[in-house]
């Protein structure tokens, strides 16, 4: 098994390890934890693993709710969101009691934020089931839903008080949502270098599986502990966001986070090149990654994007901040006018 400490406003652990989805009452109890837990999933996860975590939770003297709603982005609205503090007032839960996240980023999202706003706040434990969320957004306390104008634009931050992932989880992952995990490991590979680039170069395996989350983890950790709020240095993490979310509203969410992810670190890699701000050896380096990966994708035109960037959370004004590859480890937050956006893209 492997543990991450974060020190943030809240100090926490990420454990990541087989069989410790099994455990969730047990770690539950060590926190102090008692009485009701409301376990949220959708209808992916929720047939695998809901009634397992329930019943283990019996076990340890807890009172466990399910709250499940349908799969996907589309439903990380505010209307899921009502539901949800509606069926956590029907059930009678009180500040002393827990929300429990058992899904994927959507669903930890989603809980996180009614676990942050739901009587000004109360106990939250984020178990993520899929690869994307257990490296990337179970651990940072970010928790929002969307608007039809755009992702994450109504939301909190709000830690957990325990992100626990269970590793056979991935044993029912199917393909395209480990290589959608993949896109977001991609985002760390470039901003970090070292190890977790060479793991990803060659390729990930069960042997080196808890080491490339705990990689992920343990640098979101040290970004997340200098700049919990987003003031600066955190906003580094959203390296190929900007054209990410911009591929996700354009196509309605059909392409997935961590692959739209993956194409804009791509984007973002070759404007380097193509600028002179990035060498031909580390250009192709993510190049080979990408490959390595199956994320070496063309999806839509930089030209058909730039219209969604103004409604991206790091426009400030009339400025967007960019974050822009210099090299594999070296990357940095550069501000360019929206005036001038096409331009810096090369789109006249």
């Amino acid at each position: 098994m492997k543990k991450v400490e974060v020190n943030a406003s809240t100090s926490y652990e990420v454990l990541i390890g087989s069989g410790l989805s099994a455990k969730i009452g047990e770690y539950l109890s060590a926190l102090g934890r008692t009485g009701k837990v409301m376990i949220v999933s959708d209808t992916h996860v929720a047939p695998l693993y809901a009634e397992g975590v329930a019943d283990e939770l019996v076990y340890r003297g807890f009172e466990p709710s399910i709250f499940t709603f349908d799969a996907g982005e589309e439903s990380k609205n505010l209307r899921t969101y009502t539901d949800l503090l509606n069926f956590l007032a029907e059930e009678g839960f009180t500040r002393t009691d827990t929300v429990l996240a058992l899904g994927g980023g959507v669903v930890g999202d989603l809980a996180g934020f009614a676990a942050a706003t739901y009587m000004r706040g109360i106990h939250f434990v984020n178990m993520p089931t899929s690869l994307l969320a257990a490296i990337d957004s179970s651990v940072g306390g970010k928790t929002a839903v969307d608007l039809p104008k755009g992702k994450n634009l109504v939301g909190a931050f709000y830690q957990p008080e325990l992100v626990l992932f269970d590793t056979d989880f991935m044993k029912t992952l199917p393909y395209d949502e480990i290589r959608n995990g993949l896109g977001e490991g991609v985002k760390y590979a470039v901003l970090e270098g070292g190890e977790i680039f060479d793991i990803l170069s060659s390729g990930l395996t069960s042997e080196n599986l808890e080491d490339f989350i705990a990689l992920s983890v343990d640098i979101k950790r040290r970004i997340v502990e200098a700049d919990e709020k987003e003031g600066g240095l955190r906003k580094l993490l959203n390296l190929g966001h900007t054209v990410a979310h911009a591929v996700e509203t354009l196509t309605e969410f059909v392409v997935p986070h961590g692959v739209a992810v993956a194409y804009g670190v791509r984007v973002m890699a070759r404007l380097a090149y193509d600028r002179g701000e990035l060498s031909e050896e580390e250009f192709y380096k993510i190049e080979e990654l990408l490959l390595e990966n199956d994320l070496a994708l063309e999806l839509n035109p930089v030209e058909e994007l730039i219209p969604y960037f103004s409604a991206d959370k790091k426009k400030a004004g009339d400025k967007l901040t960019l974050v822009t590859i210099a090299g594999i480890g070296d990357c940095r937050l550069t501000e360019v006018d929206i005036a001038d956006v096409p331009t810096y893209f090369g789109v006249e």
